[in-house]
């Protein structure tokens, strides 16, 4: 397989991860297997209490601060998130050698992607450690943008430009930014998440929003600046004649619109099962769009 088609594939691959690990957070199974690499001690985790190493609640009660309360689903929900890691991992070391025999530019650019992968490998292996240590999310989705943007500018290194206005360019650097801003906050909201569950319960979840502090007030309202942002943009590339970038644009909106619609839900129907994963993945396939696009296109100015 070329390094384009390979390359490619492990983009795919990213976004997968990414929606996995959104199912974890949304679950409350970042802390499934509070061992790394191991499982519970195991390499294949237990789907039973029986399976449990002997006194694993000894063993965990201060890693799990006391929470020692067996859950196979939660467990492979992590499990499973660390598989697709580690096939991701794989993707990227294969992309990096097929980069190899590509170019010199492909070879340094996914040679740096596989560094941040092993990076954020490691910073896993921290997430787990301390506990969901806040900032340390977030830090772990940092890396994984620039996994993507590194990976999206040594595909693009011997393809053809687009060629569009500096000002459409700009825009669309400008929304990247912005849309880059937004992922951040959501990541703040959604650490700020965690220690909502842990004060109010399980069996609050109702009440989960309306305890939520300021950095939610601000992701919501910032999501407006993402919209006029965007819309601003969209119309840009429909009154110009750039034909190229209208694919782009559609795409804009309509993965916008989904990413609007997953955020309603979660703040008015109380987070509805697989909302707040779809709502994170797809606001990445929006930053992933920009990227992209960014990349591929040139000024005729």
């Amino acid at each position: 397989m070329t390094f384009q088609k390979f390359g490619f594939v492990t983009l795919l691959c990213i976004y997968l991860l990414i929606l996995a690990g959104g199912i974890v957070r949304s679950t409350g199974s970042g802390m499934g297997c509070p061992d790394w690499p191991k499982c519970f001690g195991r390499f294949i985790p237990p789907t039973k209490e029986s399976e449990l190493p002997l006194h694993y609640e000894i063993t965990y009660k201060e890693k799990l601060h006391g929470e020692v309360i067996f859950n196979p689903t939660k467990t492979w929900i992590e499990y499973i998130n660390r598989l697709i890691g580690a096939l991701t991992g794989l993707f990227v070391l294969i992309t990096t050698l097929l980069a190899y025999k590509t170019g010199k530019k492909e070879f340094i650019l996914s040679f740096l992607a596989l560094l941040l992968v092993l990076g954020n490998a490691v910073l896993g292996k921290y997430v787990v450690d301390s506990f969901l240590l806040p900032g340390v999310v977030t830090i772990h989705m940092l890396l994984s943008i620039g996994v993507l943007f590194l990976l999206f500018k040594a595909l693009q290194v011997k393809q053809n430009s687009i060629e569009t206005s500096s000002n459409i360019r700009s825009w669309i650097l400008l929304n990247l930014l912005i849309c880059v801003i937004q992922i951040i906050l959501g990541t703040q909201v959604r650490e700020e998440m965690d220690h909502v569950i842990v004060q109010y319960g399980e069996n609050a979840k109702s009440e989960w929003v309306s305890h939520l502090g300021m950095i939610y007030i601000i992701h919501r309202t910032f999501s407006w600046v993402l919209v006029i942002s965007h819309l601003i943009l969209w119309n840009k590339i429909k009154k110009s004649n750039f034909s190229s970038l209208k694919n782009y644009s559609t795409y804009l909106l309509v993965f916008l619109s989904i990413s609007l619609l997953t955020g309603i839900l979660m703040a008015y129907v109380d987070l509805p099962l697989g909302s707040q994963a779809i709502h994170l993945t797809i606001s990445l396939v929006i930053l992933g769009l920009h990227m992209n696009t960014w990349i591929k296109t040139s000024t005729n100015t």
